[in-house]
């Protein structure tokens, strides 16, 4: 099994059905899905839990009875996972059907990478588009003036473990630390060049609910890479 698709899920009722169905219909026939449930209050763990899915996606809940960060429950499903990469995705963005083929399509065509990211649309809470992040190239010196990883690229399981997960001392930018920190191990990044999916842009996301923090938190990634 090659890719392990991992969610952190808290109260995501508004989503989980089009979240589910966007995996169902995957066109990679193989492939397994890991949610972390941080103690929801809501229907959604009951939505995930009564889904059926079609023959060829494995699926493990792992339901906590407290409040996670979401890289706390990013680091406990890498850690059970069986893939050798790893996508994380949200329950409020969207992978397009042919997103998992296309990585493992890059993954056996060039199995040294150690990272694949690539272009993605940006929609609004209510599903309009409204723009596109077309990330330029890889270099470490543009890594460190833009997060251009984001939001779902495919990881190496073996290059987070390396680099010791990620760490939760960060709210919104853990996911930065760990491309700039893959960077510094000199491990080999692509960018691919088909769309993947779209990015939900939301007012009360956490990193937009904490944006100082979080532009505090990005200056002092920046500055110890």
């Amino acid at each position: 099994m090659n890719i392990s698709v991992i969610c952190s899920n808290y109260n995501s009722s508004k989503w989980i059905d089009s979240y589910l169905d966007s995996l169902n219909n995957q066109f990679l026939q193989e492939f397994e899905v890991i949610f972390v449930d941080a103690n929801s209050t809501d229907s959604s763990v009951d939505k995930i839990l009564n889904f059926e899915f079609r023959d060829g996606i494995s699926r493990l809940i792992l339901p906590l009875k407290e409040r996670v960060s979401i890289y706390d429950a990013w680091n406990r499903a890498i850690k059970i996972s069986r893939g050798d990469y790893i996508v994380n995705y949200n329950t409020d963005d969207h992978l397009f059907q042919s997103a998992l083929q296309t990585y493992a399509s890059y993954i056996n065509k060039l199995p040294d990478i150690d990272l694949f990211y690539g272009p993605c649309l940006v929609t609004s809470e209510e599903g309009g588009l409204t723009s596109m992040r077309n990330w330029p190239e890889y270099s470490h010196q543009t890594l460190k003036e833009l997060c251009i990883c984001g939001p779902f690229p495919c990881v190496k399981k073996t290059a987070i473990e390396e680099a010791g997960y990620f760490n939760t001392k960060y709210a919104s930018s853990a996911d930065y630390d760990m491309w700039l920190k893959l960077s510094s191990l000199n491990k080999k990044f692509k960018r691919i060049e088909e769309l993947v999916g779209s990015f939900c842009y939301r007012e009360g996301s956490v990193s937009n609910s904490t944006l100082l923090e979080a532009q505090a938190d990005d200056r002092e990634i920046q500055s110890k890479y």
